[in-house]
């Protein structure tokens, strides 16, 4: 049987290329191993079951406080709490460990409320209002009225500038000259005085020493004539007093009443002003008292219908 050449050819193709095939296997680095094994074995892995911390001592120290002296150590961990320097308010010897917010907080029922002093309260009538401007216009004001004789006027801007400003020596001189104006020597006396203490060597201590010789003699006869004649001081005290009234100096206008009241107790016009006085500081009960003795010793006086109206007003205000 003849073959066909091409046949032939193709099994020799065949044949050849299975021999290249083998040849490049064999010579192919891929057919290595890629991994050297180790020469220690293998680890096996942990478990995955959380394991509990080994307990170890507290070695933690708080810091220390704000205010410690410096090198002061930190405080010791105890076993109530720590140390803690004392705060403002706890009592002495209280101790400062405190162990926790709680029993810091306790409250002990059985302790007795503490009682605080409470401080007197000041006189009312020493504290005087400071207002050297006021005064000082005031005094301007005064000074007008005295120069155009209107002398009641004068009196009560002077007080008023001293009510401001005590010590002022322009309206110390003013109202000594007023009350002199006004034949109250006495109390001129006494102003004409303070001024040379707060002045002595003042722009007008001459005129303040001259005015002292001119009315010396007056000052001396007031003086006796109080002491021989008790209606003369009465009258002498209501005048002052009225002069304070007039400034609404109203406590150092209820002295001179009182002491009217006492050398002159059947005068109605002294009960009149004192209650006037009384009024004014607010003294209501003992100011109607007063208005309703005038009423008694006078009915028909001359400040009848002033003091009923007052007794009104303070009947309204009291509710009796």
């Amino acid at each position: 049987m003849k073959l066909r050449p091409h046949i032939v050819l193709c099994a020799l193709w065949l044949l050849i290329g299975a021999g290249i095939q083998r040849s490049n296997a064999q010579e192919n680095p891929d057919d290595k191993a890629h991994i050297t094994p180790r020469a220690t074995p293998t680890p096996t892995p942990a478990s995955s079951k959380p394991t509990q911390p080994q307990q170890k001592p507290n070695q933690y120290e708080p810091p220390p406080f704000p205010g410690d002296a410096p090198g002061t150590p930190p405080a010791e961990k105890r076993q109530g709490g720590y140390d803690r320097p004392a705060f403002p308010g706890d009592a002495p010897g209280t101790s400062a460990t405190g162990e926790s917010s709680s029993r810091d907080s306790q409250i002990d029922l059985s302790a007795k409320p503490e009682t605080k002093e409470t401080a007197p309260a000041e006189d009312s009538s020493v504290l005087q209002p400071w207002d050297p401007h006021k005064a000082a216009k005031d005094v301007e004001v005064g000074q007008y009225y005295y120069k155009v004789k209107n002398y009641r006027a004068a009196l009560e801007r002077f007080n008023h500038a001293l009510i401001y400003k005590p010590d002022d020596a322009e309206a110390t001189l003013g109202l000594a000259m007023t009350q002199e104006k006004l034949d109250l020597l006495s109390m001129a006396d006494q102003n004409y005085r303070k001024y040379l203490k707060i002045l002595p060597n003042g722009p007008k201590s001459r005129e303040a020493e001259a005015a002292l010789k001119r009315i010396g003699p007056g000052v001396a006869t007031s003086k006796a004539s109080s002491a021989n004649d008790p209606a003369a001081a009465a009258a002498h005290d209501l005048q002052v007093g009225e002069s304070y009234l007039s400034s609404n100096n109203f406590d150092a206008a209820r002295e001179r009443f009182e002491d009217a009241v006492r050398l002159t107790p059947d005068n109605p016009l002294v009960y009149f002003r004192l209650g006037q006085a009384l009024q004014g500081m607010q003294q209501l009960e003992p100011a109607r008292l007063n208005f309703r003795k005038y009423l008694e010793l006078d009915p028909k006086g001359k400040f009848a219908q002033n003091a009923k109206k007052a007794i009104s007003d303070i009947d309204y205000i009291l509710g009796k």
